[in-house]
């Protein structure tokens, strides 16, 4: 039977992540109760995961709209001159 789980918004689900992951590198909970963490961490990483994926259609639907064509890509490493 699956467990019905209400979804969070994307900064909650990010902070949950996040409560999770100090609980697990603290290591001082059980083999199950990591175990349940873990898959609970993954839940949560497929809401972010969707949640991002939304964000980006209607930013390309907006950008449609405005006769832009297309996104490009961040390149993170181009220094600004």
């Amino acid at each position: 039977m699956a467990i019905r789980r209400k979804k969070l918004d994307y900064e909650a689900s990010v902070t949950e992540l996040e409560s999770l992951v100090n609980r697990l590198e603290q290591g001082d909970i059980s083999l199950e109760e990591s175990l349940k963490l873990y898959e609970s961490g993954v839940l949560l990483t497929r809401d972010c995961q969707d949640a991002l994926q939304a964000a980006e259609q209607k930013v390309q639907m907006l950008m449609q709209q405005s006769g832009q064509s297309k996104l490009v890509d961040f390149d993170s490493n181009i220094s600004e001159s």
